[in-house]
Parts: C-alpha cells; structure tokens; sequence
C-alpha cells in the first residue's frame, strides 16, 4: 500500500492536531531572527548540552497583530530577547500546512526564563575568568595622572555619546581632549564581534585610556555585555579601560573586568575632568607650599643676616672698644715707659761712662802707674823681654826711654 506525498501530510496534520491541540512552551536558542512585512521570523535550535553541536532546529514565526501585543506586554525587553543567541521559552501553537509543512506560531515569550539562563551563563563567565586571572588584570594598568587622549568605542548613535562628548568639550576648566571613536554595536549579536575587532586596531601608544558607552537599557540590553570572549578580550587590553554603559543598579561582567566602571557616559566624563581636576589642584597646591616654603626660607634667612649682623657690630663695637681702650692704655702708659728707658739707659750709660774713665790709661797712670811699650806694644810679660831690647815707659806726666841690659 502507497500514499501520495499529500496524503502523508495531511495524516500528520491530523495527528498533530489531534495530539497537539493546545499551545506549549518550549526552550530553545534563537538562531536567526529575520522581520518582514511586519512579522518576525525566527530560526530556532537546540544544542547539545556540552557542546555547539546542533540536535535540533525549526522555524517559528511571530505575525504581526501578535508581535504588536507582545511589544504592549514586554516593552523594550522585546527587542532585547529577539536577539541572535539568545536563549528563549516559547509559548507556541504548533501547525503544519500540506505544502508548506512546520510552523511554529509564538503565542507568548516568557523574558524571566532568558534572564534566569542569562544569570546563569554570567556566573560561569565570571568563574572562567577568574580562574584565568583576568579579572584584575587591566586594573593593573596605572591610569595617567591627568587624561587627554581618549579611545571611544559606542555606536554613532548612541544616546549616551553625545551627552558623554559635551561634557568633556563643554567642561568649566577649559580643558582639552582628543577623541577617536571607534563606531561598534552596543547591542544585539554584533557587540561582540565589532567591540573585538575596535580594540584590535587601537595602540596603546596614542591613547591614554579607552573608554566603552552607551545609553541606558534594559537587563536584556546589557546581556551582550557579560559573554566571555568579549571579557576577556577587554581584559587582556593594553590600557587602562573606563566604562560607562548606562544603567544604574546592574553590574555586567564587562564592569568586573575592566579598570574603572561608572553608572553612566556623563559619570565617565565627570571622572575625566575631575581626575585632570585633581591633577591641576595638587600642582598649585604644590606650587603654593613650594612659594609658601621659599618664603618661609628666605625670612628665616633674613632674620639670621639681621642676627649676624647684630652679632658681628657687637663683636666689632666690642673689638673697637678693647682697642680704643689698649690705644688709651698705650697712650697713658707709653710716656711712663719711655722715661723709664730713657732713665733706665741713661744711667746705663753713666755707667758706661764711668766704667771707661775708669779704665782709661790716663787715669790708670794718675794713680801712680807705668806703660812700658816694646815696639809700641804694651809689655805684660816679663818674659817677652830681650837683652838689648828698647823700651819706652811712659808716666802720667812724661815719658822715659831705656834699653834691657840681662833679663
């Protein structure tokens, strides 16, 4: 027995019909997502559980009137699931047409299911990357005392940009930056890819530090932010990294990893200029304290000169005083000395004086005594004396000669 193709179709149709007749949630992993003409078409798979590899997939479809009600109900946090890579669960109605076979029609998303399983991959995440040491490693990196060269990855459309880039233009000190964006996606399945390939491009050499915004957004929003490739990638960057990605309560494992994270672009922008702030204040502090010490120093040294001064005129008046007094001291005493010498040598003198007259010849012979000469000589010695030797003897008055006849 055969069947046509349509017959076996139609069977099926029955068969899930009849068994399949109520709408069921299952859990699956968004492939692709594709929106035409209003609707939204969905690519879904299963994946084994240790692995990428795929054990099953199927199409699925959101019409238009039920993507409008979904987006009344969910909000923003729609766009933020219907993205590629994203685990979902699904309330779908299962159909299947003869010609155009399984379709799966959404009836319902349950966003606490993808949250939950988002939670769950972002503490695997942040334990892969501590285990790896990853997780303090761009905190290592020293941010400059003062920051003008500024690597920005955002999306050019990125409410938070604009906010982010007058803030530091704009700011009250008139400081100046240099910024190079790099345009990257700040959501969806590209963030990943794009905010990879930007930091690839950027040298650590003419920036000094890289800055990630972007506007506010939902939980979902931020999911991209805490896959573990894009992480780490962030980590292992060569400069110090700031980020400012919008929301106030949530922390993403991209805050964990890098050097500084702010709630928002503007508190990036205000951490900016008040860290150029602080850099100039502790300058001019420093210049006021070094003119402050200056001064302190050159005051002291002045009044140590006035000091010295006064104690060098005190030693002078002092040294003139004992010389005026020894000058005084010399005038009295110097004429008293003189006399002295003058008595002293004058009596040294009669001395003298008297000494010679008593010794001259002339008074010797008034006292009764004699020179005898030999050849002009005096004798003193008898012995000296010859036979026949001439001798003149001469007397206080007068003179006598006389010839040795026997010695």
């Amino acid at each position: 027995m055969s069947y046509t193709l349509y017959e076996l179709n139609e069977f099926i149709r029955q068969v899930l019909a009849l068994n399949l007749s109520e709408p069921l949630w299952i859990k699956c992993e968004l492939s692709q997502v594709k929106y035409s003409r209003g609707h939204c078409y969905l690519d879904l798979v299963q994946k084994a559980e240790n692995g990428e590899d795929v054990v099953a997939q199927g199409q699925a479809v959101i019409w238009a009137l039920k993507l409008r009600s979904l987006k009344n109900k969910l909000g923003l946090e729609l766009d933020a699931i219907l993205q590629e890579g994203m685990e979902v669960l699904l309330q779908v109605k299962v159909d299947f047409h003869e010609r155009y076979g399984l379709k799966l029609m959404v009836e319902d998303i349950d966003p606490g299911y993808t949250l939950g399983q988002l939670a769950l991959k972002r503490r695997e995440t942040i334990l892969q990357l501590k285990k790896e040491g990853l997780l303090e490693k761009n905190k290592m990196f020293s941010l400059p005392l003062v920051i003008q060269r500024i690597a920005i990855l955002s999306s050019e459309t990125a409410a938070g940009l604009k906010d982010f880039l007058n803030e530091l233009s704009q700011n009250e000190y008139g400081y100046v930056f240099q910024f190079n964006l790099f345009p990257v996606a700040m959501q969806g399945a590209k963030v990943e890819s794009e905010i990879i390939a930007a930091l690839k491009k950027i040298n650590p050499e003419n920036f000094d530090a890289v800055v990630i915004i972007r506007g506010g957004g939902s939980k979902l929003d931020l999911a991209a932010f805490d896959d573990y490739l894009l992480c780490k990638n962030i980590a292992q960057v060569q400069l110090p990294i700031i980020s400012g990605i919008g929301h106030e309560v949530d922390e993403t494992v991209l805050d964990k990893v890098v050097h500084t994270a702010l709630k928002t672009p503007t508190a990036v922008a205000g951490f900016i200029i008040n860290r150029n702030m602080n850099f100039e204040s502790t300058i001019l502090q420093l210049g006021l304290e070094f003119k402050r010490s200056v001064s302190d120093i050159l005051q002291n040294q002045k009044q140590t000169t006035l000091l010295l001064g006064q104690v060098v005129e005190n030693q002078v008046r002092q040294v003139l005083k004992n010389q005026k007094m020894m000058l005084g001291y010399i005038q009295n005493e110097c004429p008293i000395l003189i006399k002295n010498k003058l008595m002293l040598s004058n009596a040294k003198l009669d001395l003298l004086e008297s000494s010679v007259k008593f010794l001259d010849p002339i008074t010797v012979l008034k006292r009764g005594f004699s020179i005898t000469l030999k050849n002009g000589k005096p004798i003193l010695n008898s012995e000296e004396l010859m036979a026949g030797d001439h001798l003149e003897t001469m007397f206080h008055k007068g003179k006598t000669n006389s010839t040795v006849v026997k010695n």
